[in-house]
């Protein structure tokens, strides 16, 4: 079977959400809007709707021992929107997975270099569940030393803050993680952070997910889907092989990366079915081309 173009419309769709959200930051620090004010952590819609990131709002309920009602009115927003759709605030929010996203055209092209030279291009990696210790972590040093120190240390801040208004010393932070995403590819949204962890807990059971054709999976096995997913889910092997409707990974971020690069169209974004998992029905054409 001849193997199809794969397209970038979902890649442009994510980066555009994640520069136009940089654009309401600066516009609302600035002052040229005034409906939408405040930052990576906490901001105010129209004056009146709060959006509180929720690790925000659990650091500072245990560092104060105390529960704020319109601390946590804003961060129930947000954790609705992660249990209906999923962690979407990374694959399409977040500054710093945005400027990761940007280094992949650098790193492919590093490899190719690397491959012609006849030499391997450095892939690291952390074990699976660290990013999880490092959520507990975070939360327990924040009751223990009653500091919310995720919230003055998130590179994810620094990002914002250093290409939209200030460029000092937390550069330097922002440049190290990109260096480490040449050799270790999104080893931070992978392993090490905590807000994310949060957003995959919350989206275990979001009703938005990549769903699987069960009448095109199997037919190409090129596993590019495997080699996109900047999560590191294996998509092909775990998911369309294996006769699943969806992908049920909670690290799943619905960025589409895995949709643009599928040459048949297996995958889509969509609404998870409420029974059933995997039917014999389903899983026909996997046998049939083993």
């Amino acid at each position: 079977m001849k193997i199809k173009k794969t397209h970038t419309h979902w890649n442009w769709a994510r980066r555009l959400t994640a520069a136009g959200f940089l654009v309401l930051l600066w516009a609302g620090r600035s002052g040229q809007w005034s409906f939408f004010k405040g930052s990576t952590t906490a901001s105010e819609t129209m004056e009146k709707l709060p959006l509180v990131d929720p690790l925000a709002a659990l650091e500072v309920a245990l560092a104060q021992r105390s529960l704020a009602g319109d601390l946590w009115l804003g961060a129930g927003i947000l954790m609705g929107v992660a249990l209906l759709l999923g962690p979407i605030f990374c694959g399409w929010i977040c500054p710093l997975g945005f400027l990761m996203d940007l280094t992949q055209s650098l790193r492919g092209l590093l490899q190719r270099h690397a491959l012609k030279k006849r030499c391997n291009w450095p892939d690291w990696g952390l074990p699976a569940g660290f990013r999880g210790a490092v959520l507990i972590g975070t939360l327990a040093f924040a009751l223990v030393a009653q500091v919310p120190l995720f919230q003055a240390l998130s590179p994810i801040h620094m990002v914002a803050r250093v290409l939209l208004f200030t460029v000092d010393t937390t550069a330097l932070v922002v440049l190290g993680l990109l260096a480490l995403e040449l050799g270790a590819p999104r080893i931070w949204c992978r392993s090490l952070c905590p807000l994310g962890a949060t957003y995959s807990i919350l989206g275990r059971f979001a009703r938005l997910r990549v769903r699987v054709d069960p009448e095109r999976a199997g037919q190409i096995r090129c596993s590019r889907c495997d080699v996109a997913c900047p999560m590191g889910i294996r998509v092909m092997e775990d998911y369309t092989l294996a006769g699943q409707n969806s992908i049920s990974d909670p690290a799943c971020t619905r960025c589409g990366a895995c949709i643009d690069t599928c040459p048949n169209s297996v995958l889509h974004l969509g609404v998870r079915e409420t029974k059933g998992v995997t039917t014999p029905e389903s899983c026909d054409h996997c046998v049939a081309s083993k």
